[in-house]
């Protein structure tokens, strides 16, 4: 296969960390909405009155897991943009695949180590169910089928998914160099819509919330991820959005956005019990994503926060505050949950799960995570080896 035409080399950009950021600290924050609920009593000061209507910001918590698909279309782009500015030989391939497992096993498993002393030590202990479940755990083989292993902490199970997204990459770049990676982005729809479709016909569940592991499981997720396939692609031909076409871009994106959130608010009840809104609402809400997360690639005016230093450096943790707010979170609900009955309470657990969460974090990015990375698994370019070694 020859080289694909002129994707250039992808140097650092810390507006990409700033929307890591976000997506890690959104999850955090909807977990802790979702515990800590008399928080919600207080929610009624951010309804926000605007042309006639209002605008309710505190619905932004109850989304927060939309983290999630930011955090699969910034590897679907990044990574993406990487394998197609380079000749794809079996060693890149196989070099890629080695990098990526790197990135996520080893912060993994100290977490893993970590979780199985405290349970053994203060109980309950985690309840094995032989060697290759064991097995299955240690090499995140867990949470989406059955058969599969179950898991200790609850945000486990999308590491298998981004895993998954890995492997079959680099089989993605290559299919895009013979059909077009239009026609390549249309598939990976039809296969998404499809798997949803086959999940919901077989489980024929009243609560397909139980069953959203493997709803989302990579062919499930795969349109999510192909959106920031696309993105490489666009910006391969096309490095920036003209500058009078992104604030136009990000407000109806915007407003897209809050009206898809209004809409499964509305139908949440129908939507879990099978709508067909399950099959078609996240790769829909995978555009928005992607449409804000173009423009903001190279942002316009106003929004020099996304690359502060404070936002680059939370880009930096955030797969370490993905792993362990939700540990934490747990921890402080479970020490005493009638302390927690208050707006002020919840507040104040908030600190010291986001507090607890960036020590943690910051530990396993400086000592794990960054060390590890640094040792270069695959041979990059000077310019490429600042924004890979980071992610």
């Amino acid at each position: 296969m020859q080289k694909q035409p002129s994707a250039p080399a992808l140097p650092f950009n810390p507006n990409l960390h700033g929307l890591r950021a976000i997506a890690a600290m959104a999850v955090l924050l909807y977990h802790w909405g979702a515990a800590f609920t008399p928080f919600n009593s207080i929610r009624r000061v951010m309804v926000l009155p605007l042309f006639g209507t209002s605008f309710d910001l505190g619905m932004l918590l109850d989304f927060g897991h939309l983290g999630v698909p930011l955090f699969f279309i910034l590897s679907g782009y990044l990574l993406t943009a990487q394998l197609i500015a380079r000749e794809l030989k079996p060693q890149v391939a196989y070099r890629f695949w080695l990098r990526r497992a790197m990135r996520i096993y080893p912060a993994f498993w100290l977490q893993l180590v970590a979780l199985v002393a405290i349970a053994l030590l203060f109980g309950p202990a985690p309840e094995w169910g032989d060697f290759v479940d064991a097995l299955g755990l240690i090499f995140l083989w867990v949470d989406l089928p059955e058969p599969m292993s179950a898991q200790l902490n609850g945000v486990w199970w999308t590491l298998p998914i981004e895993l998954s997204f890995y492997v079959v990459l680099p089989f993605l770049v290559l299919l895009s160099a013979r059909i077009g990676w239009k026609t390549t982005l249309a598939c990976s729809l039809v296969i998404s819509i499809a798997w949803r479709c086959l999940v919901m016909d077989h489980f024929e569940s009243e609560n397909y919330f139980v069953h959203l592991a493997t709803l989302d499981s990579l062919p499930g997720s795969l349109f999510t991820f192909g959106i920031g396939f696309s993105i490489a692609h666009i910006l391969a031909r096309r490095p920036v959005l003209p500058s009078q076409l992104r604030p136009a871009l990000l407000a109806v994106s915007a407003l897209l956005f809050y009206g898809l959130l209004c809409w499964h608010r509305a139908n949440t009840q129908a939507y879990w019990a099978g709508h067909w809104m399950l099959a078609f609402w996240t790769p829909m809400v995978a555009i928005i994503i992607g449409s804000v997360m173009l423009v903001l690639i190279e942002p316009p005016r106003g929004f020099g926060w996304l690359s502060s230093k404070p936002m680059v450096w939370l880009g930096d943790v955030s797969f370490g505050i993905y792993l362990w707010h939700y540990p934490l979170l747990l921890i402080v609900y479970r020490v005493s949950t009638s302390d927690w009955n208050s707006p002020l309470h919840s507040l104040a657990a908030l600190v010291i799960v986001i507090v607890g969460t960036l020590l943690l974090a910051a530990f396993s990015y400086h000592c794990i995570e960054k060390p590890i990375m640094a040792r270069r698994f695959s041979p990059v370019s000077a310019a490429t080896q600042n924004e890979s070694a980071r992610q």
